[in-house]
């Protein structure tokens, strides 16, 4: 409307007439520059006017004076204090091209600021300047970014027009020695409107109809329809589709021959068909569901299941989780993405079997004693089978089951169940523990005539030895045998619940006090006469024990009685031979008795 210059009038008028006895509701965008504050002048205005021609005046005129008879919706961007304008960018309605506001007759309503959360409109932003004259009532209303500026009720038709309802409609502008650039843009539209609440379903009409917010009169509409057909009405009304996908084309003409085409993609569907398989479960935290449903053309995007329990469910596979015991039906219908509900519903029962529960008892046994598990139901469900597993044991079944395990030790023991319907239990599990006795009495012994010796059995909780008679208690683990004969000495170790083994040791008995060394050894490893060893009954100590080779060597030295040689020096096994021995103690009396000989080691 104005470069950006001072001194400058600009003027835009419609060539076809506009008819002030039908409303109208006219969208442009506006732009008054960049310039702000004082800098930036002066303004545009939307005019109705009868000649058809004409540019006015410049500057605080705004590019309308002397167009008369003529109505202004003005936006002023510029203070000129002679003409009673505010300090801010602002809007009214003046009449016959006056942009005084201090003249009553010609400045009808406002000035009011023009932007409703800001002093100025000079911010370089395009604006929606919307125009609204609802002829039934003569009311005028100014909008700018869709909130209400400015409105009044008055007969501009008599008042303005004289009774001549058809006027041209156009914008004027305006600078003085402060300038803007300063445009407007029409905003011609073709803006089909479909309720997208409708049913876009087969056998469904489909209500069409035009909303394009156009300024000025619209010369033509022309409808395509997508299946061949169309129409030049500006509201089709309702049309009947098949199913299937269509492209929706209007394209809109004004007086001035302007157009625009608007294409919306349209999808008619089918109506869902709802279809489910479900499964009987065990488990009621899970029942298996599939959804089957389908539909021809279009998107199923509501789920409705109904358990006849009451419960609701909107996903497309529900969770039916944690449902009780019992039979249940289940129904499902669907709506489409296009709002087409299925023309049924479908329905299907499947049962939440129970899961049975057991439990059963585990005692201490002996080992080598048979015993018997006995499996227990711990809720009312029947039980067809009963499974046992204890460790590495093969798998039973049965109730009862009977077991007799001679190793002693702790040893895993599982038990499930299943019903007729083939739900299984949980697996519960003890320790059951296999009580072994091990009885140890020690090794073969001597002792000297008239003194005593101190048994130790092992492998047990308990003992009991045999015979009685020479011991200083038969039922500790470690009596004190005094014996006036060599006697066999017989121990039965008992586990806490009495589960036995027994075990003997001989206890030689000597006159003594003598030392004896074997004449021979077999250090082989074999288990058997594998160390050389002193007897040395009635000796309370030993003072040493030596063995030498052939040559005088010394092989083995020692002063602890249960200690013996291996046949080796330093780990290292010495050849076979004959090897000299001596060895002294203290007898029990406190005499020295020393003895020497020879001893053949064998290999």
């Amino acid at each position: 409307m104005t470069p950006g210059a001072s001194y400058q009038a600009g003027t835009v008028w419609n060539k076809g007439n506009l008819d002030l006895n039908q409303s109208f509701d006219f969208q442009f965008k506006i732009n008054l520059g960049c310039i702000n504050g004082g800098a930036g002048a002066d303004g545009l205005a939307f005019a109705l006017q009868t000649t058809d021609a004409g540019v006015g005046a410049y500057g605080m005129d705004l590019g309308l004076k002397g167009i008369q008879p003529s109505l202004a919706v003005t936006v002023d961007t510029y203070q000129n204090t002679q003409y009673g304008d505010p300090a801010y960018d602002h809007l009214a309605f003046q009449a016959n091209g006056d942009m005084n506001h201090l003249d009553a007759a010609n400045n009808l309503a406002g000035p009011v600021q023009a932007l409703a959360n800001s002093s100025s409109i000079k911010d370089c932003n395009w604006h929606i300047l919307e125009i609204i004259w609802v002829a039934s009532d003569s009311t005028l209303s100014a909008y700018i970014d869709g909130s209400l500026r400015l409105t009044m009720q008055k007969d501009i038709v008599d008042r303005i027009f004289s009774g001549n309802s058809l006027v041209y409609w156009g914008f004027s502008a305006g600078t003085g020695g402060s300038y803007n650039i300063q445009q407007f843009c029409t905003v011609l539209q073709a803006n089909p409107y479909i309720n997208p609440a409708q049913a876009f379903c087969e056998n469904h009409y489909i209500a069409i109809q035009d909303s394009s917010p156009n300024p000025g009169w619209m010369q033509s509409y022309y409808w395509s329809f997508g299946d061949g057909t169309t129409s030049t009405a500006q509201n089709p009304g309702s049309h009947l589709y098949q199913p299937g996908t269509y492209q929706l084309i209007e394209a809109v003409q004004d007086s001035a021959g302007c157009t625009d085409t608007s294409k919306t993609n349209l999808v008619i569907g089918t109506y869902p068909v709802p279809k489910f398989t479900v499964s009987s479960s065990c488990d009621s935290a899970f029942i298996p569901i599939q959804n089957q449903s389908t539909d021809s053309v279009g998107t199923i995007s509501t789920w409705n299941w109904t358990l006849s329990n009451g419960t609701t469910y909107t996903d497309s596979i529900p969770n039916l989780g944690f449902l009780a015991p019992g039979t249940y039906n289940l129904s499902l219908s669907a709506i489409s993405a296009q709002n087409c509900p299925s023309l049924s519903t479908y329905q299907a029962s499947f049962s939440v079997y129970p899961i049975p529960t057991v439990a059963f008892q585990a005692d201490t046994v002996c080992a080598g004693t048979a015993f018997s598990l006995t499996g227990e139901a711990t809720n009312p469900v029947p039980i067809s089978q009963w499974y046992w597993k204890v460790d590495s044991l093969p798998l039973d079944s049965g109730q009862t089951v009977q077991y007799n395990i001679s190793q002693g030790g702790n040893y895993n023991t599982y038990l499930w169940a299943t019903t007729p319907t083939g739900c299984s239990s949980d697996t519960v599990n003890q320790v059951i523990e296999i009580q072994q006795s091990h009885a140890y009495a020690g090794d073969d012994t001597l002792v000297a005539l008239g003194y005593s010796i101190q048994l130790q059995a092992t492998g047990g909780a308990t003992y009991l030895w045999s015979p009685a008679a020479t011991l200083s208690n038969p039922d500790i683990a470690d009596p004190v045998a005094t014996p006036t004969d060599s006697t066999t000495y017989t121990v039965i170790a008992y586990t806490p619940i009495g589960c036995a083994s027994s075990a003997t040791v001989v206890v030689k008995v000597f006159k003594g006090p003598a030392i004896y060394v074997p004449g021979a050894f077999t250090p082989n490893g074999d288990g058997t006469n594998d160390i050389l060893k002193a007897i040395a009954p009635g000796i309370r100590q030993l003072q040493y024990f030596r063995i030498f080779d052939r040559w005088g060597k010394q092989v083995y030295y020692s002063t602890q009685l249960q200690s013996g040689w291996d046949g080796a020096i330093n780990g290292q096994p010495v050849p076979p031979g004959t090897y000299v021995w001596v060895i002294q103690g203290i007898t029990l009396q406190g005499n020295i008795l020393t003895k020497q000989g020879t001893t053949i080691l064998i290999r």
